[in-house]
């Protein structure tokens, strides 16, 4: 059987299937143990009838991607059967380079050797605060640290990091000051890294840091040094994937060696030859990330058959190369990159590619951002209007930029002189790319947010896209194929922004998130007839995870809110402060609210108290919000200590409350006997990071809590806490485990 003739995409979409139901089987194993049943009786059934064998076969391989995507447990020894959090010495080599996210921040991961002298297995994400020495791959460590079970922020529409850190191998992560890591001998790095760190450091002595930087990520797939703003401009232009090192790297790769050694004079059978060493030690080079794994695969499979003189399948070639990733890492099917690259690539080769070079660049780059689409939506809520144009200038400069830096970085080992004049025709190339990036970044509309598709929009799209297709493939005569597939695609669309709900529905009902953003707040207000508003955004600012943009912004997008009506800072600090300039840049906001008022809200009324106190703290001076909707009232503490809510109780100020979001996460010197007695909260919800410095919330507060019957919501446990009442009833959501209590705020019913 010639593998490289083998219809291996149905094979692949099955594995796929079965990986994907693998959450579902597990939860019901008699289902599981019923299709596996199925699956072999009806295989040994039809043994040796091949043509009848496609159905259950396809049933087989979905068994199968299932039971590959089941989690096991760990083994004895494994670093997670450990007890958490606990303090504990490691020792074990680092799978990479560190990677570090500020001047004094970094990343290791550690391969685990041994804990306490005992030895021990597995895999750790360590955070390294301070400066870290300089650390090659597989070099040995033995660092003081504290070990957690991962924890990410938990709200609808978030980005699940546990999940992330779940595949790749990651049940443990810790932190650590720089002074408590001890380097052993560093080892001799393997030549990959070697190789990657020359072309770094070559790239960087000879450009300035932002150019240097983009080449690295052009070239190698090196992100890290690049400054959040061409970050920026990449994604609102719709051109991200040219910083992602892919098929669009490895094609150039190849073509140039192809091309120098037929033109030299050699077979095709030495060009195809090298250009496979080529393509894999550039894969060895850059890193096993998805992209760069299908691309290297198909390469090398279209160059094998040219090898063998036997025609490979470009179609089969993605399949073989999808089913090679999925069988080894099974959950890379729920990477954003592993769907983006894949999407991208299929929706190229199923394209019919017009003839001419501004229509068939055109037609690819239309079929990609086509392709992807609904993936760009579901994890980045963003939507190019302009990247198809934007491609038509920046892939050729990307190609250009691509080429003279590699031939750049060879020419260093040859002599300094030569390696200049590269890397002077490079600069201007770069440059060009990136004005030509901001160019198209800066168009009004270049990039739209919008919420995430819901699967069934999602399942329509695909199925019009494929029914397009084939429906242009198949047809006769021109007319009909663009009357089919522009039918297709019209009535797909249709279904689509049918079953996808753009904009958040009013529902007659307040309702406020609390945020999970750790050690910090972050509330969005949504009134009775869909005006939202957000109170504090988090963290953010330099060198610091923006609260804003990552938690509170996919948050508010998914929720079909594009406009904020108001948005209000309590008080300056940075855990309440930080993430709000994201929050501005990103959504249009009609009011700035910041002075003491009462004032209807969509149905609601919201009044903002001021202690007025001579406290010199500045948590005592954040304004306290109190939102109120029929029998039915939210009070919103900030961070307000002991001085002020003392100011509030003597002032008579309007505390009473339903719930209370507890004042200053919980700390001892909130939530004070006179200030709970005056609000009567029947629920309060404490908004804290896992793990904090602080001991935050502290036992002597929820003690007072408990002591008036309050029943007490954490953040650090129940991720988002959601509360929405029609003023007579009112609900609190956990998002952790989605339980709701249910309580009535009007005596008159029965809850």
């Amino acid at each position: 059987m010639n593998i490289l003739a083998m219809p291996v995409a149905p094979l692949a979409v099955a594995f796929a299937t079965g990986i994907a139901l693998a959450p579902w089987i597990a939860a019901r194993p008699a289902w599981a143990l019923g299709i596996a049943a199925c699956a072999l009786t009806t295989l040994v059934l039809v043994a040796g009838r091949a043509t009848h064998a496609v159905a259950p076969l396809l049933a087989a391989v979905v068994a199968l991607g299932a039971v590959r995507a089941m989690p096991l447990p760990p083994p004895p020894d494994h670093v997670a059967r450990l007890p958490m959090p606990t303090a504990a010495r490691i020792e074990g080599r680092l799978a990479e380079a560190p990677v570090s996210w500020a001047p004094d921040r970094s990343r290791l991961l550690v391969d685990v050797e041994r804990v306490d002298g005992a030895p021990r297995s597995g895999r750790i994400a360590i955070a390294i605060y301070g400066e870290t020495p300089p650390l090659v791959e597989r070099q040995r460590v033995a660092i003081d640290a504290r070990l957690y079970r991962p924890i990410g922020f938990r709200n609808p529409g978030g980005f699940d990091s546990g999940a992330r850190l779940a595949r790749d191998g990651i049940h443990v992560t810790g932190s650590a000051e720089a002074s408590r890591l001890a380097p052993f001998e560093a080892p001799t790095p393997p030549w990959p890294a070697r190789v990657r760190r020359a072309a770094l450091e070559a790239i960087a002595a000879r450009l300035p840091p932002v150019s240097a930087a983009l080449l690295g990520g052009l070239l190698l797939g090196e992100r890290t040094d690049l400054p959040t703003d061409v970050h920026t401009a990449f994604r609102q232009a719709g051109v991200y994937h040219v910083l992602a090192v892919s098929g669009f790297n490895v094609a150039l790769l190849a073509g140039a060696v192809w091309a120098v050694l037929r033109g030299a004079g050699g077979s095709r059978r030495v060009a195809a030859i090298t250009a496979a060493v080529a393509v894999l030690g550039f894969a060895a080079v850059v890193g096993p990330q998805p992209s760069v794994v299908r691309a290297a695969l198909m390469a090398v499979l279209v160059l094998t058959a040219i090898v063998l003189e036997r025609e490979a399948s470009v179609v089969n070639s993605l399949a073989l190369a999808a089913l090679a990733i999925l069988v080894v890492r099974p959950g890379d099917l729920h990477d954003p990159g592993f769907q983006l690259s894949f999407a991208a690539t299929a929706g190229i080769v199923a394209t019919p590619i017009p003839r001419g070079a501004i229509a068939g660049a055109v037609a690819v780059s239309l079929a990609a951002q086509l392709a992807v689409l609904p993936i760009t939506l579901a994890h980045f809520n963003q939507l190019s209007t302009i990247g198809v144009v934007a491609n038509l200038a920046v892939v050729p400069l990307a190609a250009a930029a691509t080429i003279l830096g590699l031939l750049a970085v060879a020419a260093t080992t040859a002599a300094e002189w030569l390696a200049s004049a590269a890397f002077g025709a490079v600069w201007p190339t770069v440059l060009a790319l990136r004005g030509a990036v901001a160019l198209a970044a800066a168009v009004p509309g270049a990039a739209l947010h919008l919420p995430a598709p819901s699967p069934t929009a999602i399942a329509c799209y695909a199925g019009g896209l494929v029914a397009s297709v084939c429906a242009w493939r198949s047809a006769a005569e021109r007319r009909r194929r663009v009357l089919g597939a522009t039918g297709i695609v019209l009535l797909a669309a249709a279904v689509s922004l049918w079953s996808w709900p753009m904009v958040a529905p009013t529902t007659g009902r307040l309702r406020v998130t609390v945020l999970d953003v750790g050690q910090g707040d972050a509330i969005v207000i949504e009134a009775p007839d869909g005006r939202a508003m957000v109170v504090d955004a988090g963290t953010g600012g330099p060198w610091r995870l923006d609260i804003g943009e990552r938690v509170v912004a996919p948050f508010l997008w998914n929720r079909g809110i594009l406009t904020l009506a108001a948005t209000l800072v309590t008080h300056a600090d940075a855990d309440h402060a930080g993430g709000m300039a994201a929050v501005h840049r990103l959504f249009r906001v009609r009011e700035r609210w910041d002075t003491p008022a009462s004032r209807a809200f969509g149905g609601a009324w919201i009044t903002l108290l001021d202690a007025v106190t001579t406290s010199p703290r500045t948590n005592d001076h954040a304004v306290v919000l109190r939102v109120e909707l029929g029998l039915a009232s939210i009070l919103l503490a900030s961070d307000i200590e002991a001085a002020a809510e003392r100011a509030l109780v003597e002032r008579r100020a309007p505390l009473t409350a339903t719930v209370l979001k507890v004042a200053h996460h919980g700390a001892a010197g909130s939530s004070t006997p006179p200030f709970l007695a005056a609000v009567r909260p029947a629920i309060a919800v404490v908004s804290v990071g896992a793990r904090n410095a602080y001991g935050h919330p502290n036992a002597g507060a929820l003690a007072r809590l408990a002591a008036i019957g309050a029943g007490v919501y954490r953040t650090d446990r129940d991720g988002a806490v959601i509360v929405e009442t029609d003023g007579r009833a009112l609900s609190v959501t956990r998002w952790s485990d989605g339980r709701i209590e249910r309580l009535c705020v009007d005596p008159e019913l029965i809850c």
